[in-house]
């Protein structure tokens, strides 16, 4: 048996016999016959299909690059993990439960700026230490206020709320926070003083 001539389509089966072609017309190149019209719109599928797979793996490694450790303004709050260590939980700023806000990141065990930051280190050695600020405003109301674990932002109507929040301007002004049970200094930017007023009729 002879094996037909090879007729330019790679998709082919051997020992195909090929149709004849058609002649082409005047003054235009020859198209091999396989290349059709659905065998281009099935090329064109798969390449469009290729690309968008790999935006997909670009926008993956972002993903993955944003979960990474929080860097300064990120907001979170922090929960007591097994023997006595807290853990720290990204959420957006606005949240609820969004307690703390990186206020400055170092690599480290360096020590926080000039203020009542909760310090919380990530690794040892060359890990990186973040100075947790209180990421409240005027007016907030919270409740277990001693424990950074559980903290946490309440209705001022609430039985559990224990304390309201002032905000002043500057570094240390523990002496204009009037009624304060409790004060906290931020060096900043920008540098503020968080008084926190006991409930009851203060609030």
């Amino acid at each position: 048996m002879t094996t037909p001539p090879f007729d330019g389509n790679p998709f082919r089966s051997p020992g195909y016999a090929p149709l004849a072609p058609m002649p082409p017309g005047p003054g235009r190149p020859p198209i091999p016959h396989w290349f059709t019209t659905k065998v281009r719109i099935t090329l064109a599928v798969c390449v469009v299909a290729a690309l968008g797979l790999g935006a997909l793996g670009a926008m993956g490694v972002y993903w993955i690059s944003r979960s990474g450790p929080p860097s300064n303004g990120d907001c979170l709050y922090l929960t007591r993990e097994g023997a006595g260590k807290l853990a720290y939980h990204r959420v957006g700023c606005t949240a609820n439960n969004a307690t703390y806000k990186v206020e400055n990141t170092y690599r480290g065990g360096i020590a926080c700026a000039s203020g009542d930051y909760v310090r919380f280190r990530l690794g040892s050695g060359a890990g990186q230490t973040l100075c947790l600020a209180l990421n409240v405003k005027a007016g907030d109301c919270l409740r277990d206020v001693e424990d950074e674990s559980t903290i946490g932002k309440v209705s001022c109507g609430d039985p559990a709320a224990q304390e309201r929040v002032e905000i002043l301007s500057g570094f240390g002004s523990d002496d204009k926070c009037e009624g304060a049970d409790k004060v906290l200094s931020y060096s900043g930017p920008p540098s503020r003083t968080v008084c926190l007023i006991k409930s009851g009729e203060n609030i």
